[in-house]
């Protein structure tokens, strides 16, 4: 049986008279890939949000790695080893691709002479481009460009590849592909099937059915702030999972024309 990395239990929020979470649960197992599913509305940035600290849950318990844990904020949930990705995700501007990669893990020489040991620059240049090949954005970009020089699309891919290369146990991505090419997205998928092939967990979120039977082993749906459905997609299809997130029988309906 799968160790669950992170189990959620009658999760509730509410913002005044709106209530965006009702009682949601579900778990992600070790070395799972887990997508998360709904329309806009349905719960799902606010559930983010809350196992990624922004925001505390009224109710409702969060385990991780099989403890009860009490995600006061991000760094709260950082310690514990989660990491989340958001679409708007901060990259300095100023500084080059290559040190936005690495920042803060940037290898140096001199080690001992701790935070002022300078940085090993060959070494730096050549780790960025090993990793941009790796998730497929390489092409026409130069380790030591400015992040302010890029489109939105790459800069993305390089919060997106930062955050992969440095993660925790459990990674949660929020719309991954988002405004990336086709190149781009290829190499995201990819980079997620490798990091479930080296035992880490990730919570996909995303609004592309398609990239998640390229990539997830079981999704989670959500609609009006509870979780309606939870199903391995081995044994299912694009149109199960659209009926489930619509609410709706798709199979049944007639035929039209």
């Amino acid at each position: 049986m799968t160790k669950d990395i992170l189990r959620i239990s009658n999760l509730r929020k509410s913002f005044g008279s709106v209530t965006a979470l009702k009682n949601a649960s579900f778990s992600v197992g070790e070395g799972e890939v887990v997508a998360l599913l709904g329309d806009n509305g349905a719960g799902k940035s606010t559930l983010i949000k809350v196992i990624s600290g922004v925001y505390r849950a009224d109710s409702g318990e969060i385990a991780v790695n099989g403890a009860v844990v009490d995600i006061r904020s991000t760094r709260d949930a950082m310690a514990l080893g989660i990491e989340t990705i958001h679409q708007d995700s901060s990259l300095a501007p100023d500084l080059s691709i290559a040190r936005n990669l690495f920042l803060g893990r940037e290898p140096v020489t001199m080690g001992w002479l701790g935070p002022f040991a300078p940085i090993n620059q060959v070494e730096l240049r050549e780790a960025a481009r090993t990793l941009m090949q790796r998730v497929g954005i390489s092409k026409r970009l130069n380790a030591d460009a400015p992040v302010s020089t890029l489109s939105g699309g790459e800069r993305q891919s390089i919060a997106i590849s930062r955050a992969m290369q440095f993660a925790a146990k459990l990674i949660i991505l929020d719309e991954p592909t988002n405004n990336l090419g086709v190149e781009e997205t290829h190499g995201v998928l990819r980079f997620v099937r490798e990091m479930k092939a080296a035992g880490h967990s990730i919570l996909f979120i995303t609004h592309n059915i398609h990239h998640v039977f390229q990539v997830a082993d079981r999704a989670v749906i959500m609609r009006r702030g509870e979780v309606v459905a939870d199903l391995p997609l081995a044994g299912s299809d694009v149109l199960k999972v659209e009926g489930l997130i619509m609410g709706v029988d798709l199979k049944a309906e007639p035929a039209h024309g």
